[in-house]
């Protein structure tokens, strides 16, 4: 199962801030619907990781930083361009892997 892997607020910035695309895994340990979706992070992450870089993040440990975007429910997908929230899919539903890969193409557009 894919483990995700923390990260402080300062380096989620730094990450987002870069030049380019970046795609940001909000979840926590304790969501059931995150547990769902975790067999299946990895080969999304392999799909993402063709066109956009990749972080996880934990929202109870970056709580300041996932405020700071209106990223309450998880888990959630985010997708960052430039340092601006371009897209997000996850407000605290289920959601299987293809609503997530559909999303992520579509937004790409």
């Amino acid at each position: 199962m894919y483990q995700s892997q923390a990260h402080s607020n300062d380096e989620l910035t730094a990450f987002i801030n870069r030049p380019g695309r970046h795609l940001v895994f909000l979840s926590a340990d304790w969501c059931g619907d995150c547990k769902a979706i975790k067999p299946f992070v990895q080969g999304i992450r392999e799909e993402v990781e063709k066109t956009a870089d990749w972080m996880d993040a934990d929202r109870d440990d970056n709580l300041d930083w996932a405020s700071q975007f209106g990223l309450k429910g998880i888990p959630a997908f985010v997708l960052f361009e430039n340092g601006q929230k371009v897209a997000q899919i996850g407000h605290g539903e289920r959601l299987n892997p293809k609503q997530i890969q559909d999303w992520y193409q579509e937004t790409l557009g």
